[in-house]
């Protein structure tokens, strides 16, 4: 269909039918909501997202409708995205609509090629449109990458730097500070974050960080609700985070993978989710109430989740190590007299951003630099050694 305009194809999809199923997501002072023709979506996706789930009902700020049913055509011509080194050819497609004569703002249509699964998003009638469409209930992790990226682009647009990073932080108790964990592809980040987490901080994120600048004051790390998703090697393969992330993978699986050595189990590159407080249990937080003089028992323990999403930022930690290259090496950079580290934070916004809400965010070198000033970098050279590193990681935090 050529010549379709966004307001009549958000329409259309929005009409397709009724939606019911809700969920409503409280990410720091935003509320995202969720609707959906699938109760069987709503319950998985209340399982994953249940550091964030709430009973709100007021205004949203950001709405989803997710459409559960077969692989969707486009609808109209759609340009093959360049695909970056490393990945696959012809990942996506999408087009750019323009807005028809109600006065909306247009929006994007992206398509994934493998699963059919169809991405409708921009503006109309002055509310944001977020609308999936396809085999939703078999592409959790898509829904999540969509809910993520529109939550990331809100912030973006807002100013916030964009990072290629895992995210930790100290327990409230403990000072609660935050470190951004970047490095190239295969360094590891995740891997490091994970064993920080095993050793008592806190989860941030697992792959996306935001930083927002505060003037005077130290910038705060922001994560996204993402669990880290994990290959068997991962999961299975390092002794100090077996015991917590085997609980990712199916029992079927775990006996399968059981006999075999390190290096087959990396070589696995099936992903499972690791829900965190699955995986590491919860902390604790001492109920807010004055306890009468004469209560014998201690005051009640309260769950705390380990899964939060902002702390202020008390440094970079930049994986350049190798498999093989004795020791760990860590030492204090600067980042501006480094631009080769620089550039594994630096991430540049995928297609599931809008051209116009880029028009405010940091993404040059220069604004990188800007909004990470004052705060301390560590290199980590040499030799990859998570525990190790894991330790020099929170000796940096002291």
């Amino acid at each position: 269909m050529s010549g379709q305009d966004f307001d009549a194809l958000a329409r259309s999809f929005a009409q397709r039918g009724p939606a019911p199923y809700g969920l409503t997501l409280r990410l720091e002072e935003l509320r995202l909501r969720v609707r959906t023709n699938s109760a069987a979506i709503v319950e998985d996706l209340r399982r994953y997202f249940a550091p964030f789930a709430c009973a709100e009902r007021g205004a949203a700020d950001l709405e989803f409708l997710f459409l559960d049913g077969p692989p969707e055509a486009p609808l109209v011509e759609l340009a093959v995205r360049p695909h970056l080194p490393g990945k696959r050819p012809d990942k996506e497609r999408f087009a750019d609509l323009p807005s028809g004569p109600d006065g909306g703002q247009g929006g994007r249509l992206v398509r994934k090629q493998a699963t059919g699964m169809l991405f409708a998003f921009g503006r109309y009638a002055g509310r944001d449109v977020n609308i999936a469409l396809g085999p939703c209930a078999q592409n959790r992790n898509q829904l999540v990458n969509f809910l993520c990226a529109r939550y990331m682009e809100r912030r973006v647009a807002a100013g916030w730097l964009l990072g290629h990073a895992a995210g930790v932080a100290q327990t409230p108790e403990s000072g609660g500070k935050a470190l951004a964990l970047c490095g190239f592809a295969g360094m590891g980040k995740s891997t490091l974050a994970l064993h920080l987490v095993a050793r008592g901080c806190d989860f941030l994120s697992n792959d996306r960080v935001l930083v927002e600048p505060r003037p005077n004051l130290a910038p705060m790390l922001h994560g996204i609700p993402k669990h880290p998703r994990l290959n068997p090697g991962t999961a299975l393969g390092n002794p100090e985070l077996a015991p917590h992330l085997a609980c990712a993978l199916p029992d079927a699986l775990r006996s399968a993978y059981a006999g075999l050595p390190p290096e087959s189990l990396y070589a696995v590159e099936d992903k499972y989710d690791a829900l965190i407080g699955d995986c590491f249990g919860h902390g604790n937080a001492q109920e807010n109430v004055t306890a009468p003089l004469n209560r014998a028992k201690p005051a009640k323990r309260l769950k705390r989740e380990r899964f939060r999403l902002a702390a202020p930022l008390a440094g970079l930690v930049v994986l350049n190590w190798r498999h093989g290259a004795g020791p760990v090496q860590p030492r204090r950079v600067e980042l501006a007299q480094r631009p080769d580290l620089l550039e594994a934070l630096r991430k540049p916004p995928g297609v599931f951003y809008l051209p116009g809400a880029l028009e405010t965010a940091r993404l040059t070198a220069a604004e990188c630099l800007e909004t990470l000033a004052g705060v301390p970098v560590l290199e980590l050279a040499g030799g990859s050694d998570f525990a190790a590193g894991a330790q020099v990681c929170l000796d940096f935090l002291l």
